[in-house]
C-alpha cells in the first residue's frame, strides 16, 4: 500500500537567464509487511526513489518522512538518505 506523506515545491532561478524552474517532490510512505518510502521528483527531470522494508515501526517512519520533507531531500540525495534511515531506525 502507498499513501502520500506530503509535498514540496522548489522554485530555483538559473544565473545565465533569470528563469525560473519549479520542481515539485512527492513523498509517500509504503506498507506492505513493513514500512518504506518512496521519493518522486516532477520537473525538469524526473526522478525516483523506493526504499522498501525499512521498519516495522510506523512511529519511526513517519520522523523519517517528516525529516525527509523538512529537509526537501530529493531521489539523488542518497548518502542523506542513508544516514538519516540509521539515525531513525536504530
Amino acid at each position: 500500500m502507498k499513501n502520500l506523506y506530503g509535498s514540496i515545491k522548489i522554485s530555483k532561478t538559473l544565473d545565465n537567464n533569470n528563469q525560473c524552474i519549479e520542481e515539485y517532490i512527492d513523498y509517500y510512505k509504503l506498507n506492505n509487511k513493513k514500512y518504506g518510502f518512496e521519493i518522486i521528483k516532477k520537473g525538469t527531470k524526473a526522478e525516483k526513489l523506493e526504499i522498501k522494508n525499512i521498519t516495522e515501526n510506523e512511529e519511526k517512519i513517519d520522523i523519517l518522512l517528516n525529516d525527509l520533507v523538512i529537509k526537501e531531500i530529493t531521489p539523488t540525495s542518497e548518502d542523506i538518505i542513508e544516514d538519516l534511515i540509521k539515525i531513525h531506525t536504530s
